[in-house]
């Protein structure tokens, strides 16, 4: 089953009323960056911290997604150390460097989107993190609960 998701950038209560309008199946109110996944998953967004990390030589940290609160399994937070990788994905001077992490994450057996999809993908994600950092947001991902 393909798993419905979006990462998204908001502060900690716009995050809990984003996810509980998704898990009622609303569609969430309009105004914040997101971006849909593709089926992207927890485990697939910590892939890709690990691939970003290790392409801008960014040293390590939390890569894990943490759990946002108990009564929504289906949300969680990107660590401060993942969104910074991120971010610093988008500033290298190396302008290939973001699809060459888009296309060896892509090759992830675990992965289930083509490289293509990858590179879009990250290019929109990096927009994401740059424009949470500006405005001082979180970044969360939320993923349908019933499909997880």
């Amino acid at each position: 089953m393909t798993v419905r998701s979006e990462l998204f950038a908001a502060d900690h209560r716009g995050a809990l009323a984003r996810a509980d309008a998704r898990d009622a199946g609303s569609p969430p109110a309009p105004g914040l960056p997101a971006v849909d996944l593709l089926g992207v998953d927890a485990i697939d967004v910590e892939l890709l911290g690990t691939v970003a990390a290790r392409a801008v030589q960014f040293g390590t940290g939390e890569l894990e997604l943490q759990e946002v609160d108990l009564d929504r399994e289906s949300l969680v937070e990107l660590p401060a150390f993942l969104r910074e990788v991120l971010v610093e994905l988008g500033r290298v001077d190396d302008l290939a460097l973001p699809a060459e992490v888009a296309a060896e994450w892509a090759a992830d057996d675990d992965i289930t989107v083509s490289a293509d999809q990858a590179r879009a993908l990250v290019t929109s994600i990096i927009a994401l993190a740059t424009a949470a950092a500006a405005a001082g947001s979180a970044v969360y991902l939320w993923a349908d609960a019933a499909a997880v």
